[in-house]
Order: structure tokens, then sequence, then C-alpha cells
């Protein structure tokens, strides 16, 4: 028994109707989702504790904490700057703040942040510039949203067990 902590990765997968032989496929059915593991805890209470205080308002029912991009910076920020409360449970642990294990959280974080990025890169609005208009000083932009390519949607949440 233990604190198991888990960063998970869900991406949901979009039907392709323009292109339904593109659909991926698991033992002949159309897969809808996947979860990714982009980390893996055993007894780090001090960020448990943090994770559950500050985006949980202290509720602790191992459910599902989602993360958003602004989130996971938090996270780093605090992590980076050795500021996770001491949190205490039964068969908690005890939480290992070596500069190594600040690096490997850092790591675990960063690389959370970016994964989840490349789903808000590729779909950023952009103006594009249609038409000036010559003497009037004036120019007529239209925003262009661009269709997700990888036609996938991606989150990030944080769970516990023990």
């Amino acid at each position: 028994m233990g604190l198991d902590m888990y960063l998970r990765g869900e991406k949901y997968l979009h039907r392709n109707f323009a292109n339904p032989e593109q659909q991926r496929t698991e033992d002949g059915f159309r897969i809808t989702n996947l979860q990714l593991d982009l980390g893996y805890w055993r007894k780090h209470p001090n960020l448990h504790g943090y994770i559950v205080k500050t985006f949980a308002g202290g509720k602790d029912e191992c459910q599902k904490i989602e993360l958003d991009a602004d989130q996971l910076r938090q996270i780093i920020a605090a992590v980076k700057a050795k500021e996770l409360p001491t949190t205490e449970g039964f068969f908690f642990g005890v939480s290992d703040d070596s500069d190594e294990q600040v690096a490997e959280d850092v790591k675990i974080f960063e690389a959370a942040l970016n994964w989840l990025a490349v789903d808000d890169k590729s779909r950023q609005p952009r103006l594009e510039k249609t038409t000036e208009f010559e003497g009037s000083g004036m120019t007529a932009y239209t925003l262009e949203v661009p269709e997700n390519p990888a036609n996938e949607e991606r989150s990030v949440y944080y769970q516990a067990s023990w």
C-alpha cells in the first residue's frame, strides 16, 4: 500500500468522415481515445498535496484532476521554487526534495506541457490580410482558425491512488 501518482494524457480521436479508411482501429473497432502515461511517482506526498490543494480545492478522493497548460506551468514553477507544502497521510511516505528529484519532476511536467501544446499550436487562429483600401489607410482582415490536422483533442490529468 502507498501513494501511487499518475500524470496521464488523453487523446480524443474525432471521427474522420472525409477519409474513414484512415481511422485508427483495434480488433476491427474504431478507436475513439487513447490514454498515455506521461508521468508516475511513488510516494511523493508534497507534490500530491500541492496539486490537490491548488487544483481540487483540497478534495482528496483519488479523483481525476484535469490540468491545463497554465496549471502545468504553475506546478513547474512551484516545483522549481521548492514551494510544495509538507503533506502527510496514511501510507503516503515522505517526499524527496533533492535537486535530482526536482529536475525529474520538472522534466515530466515540461514533457506533458509540450505534449499538450501540440494540439494548441496546430490550431492557433491567425489574422489574414484580405483587402487594403487604397488611400484610406484601412485594411480588412479575416480570422482563420485552421482545422485540427491530427483530428484529435488532447487533455492532461492527475490522479492518485492509495
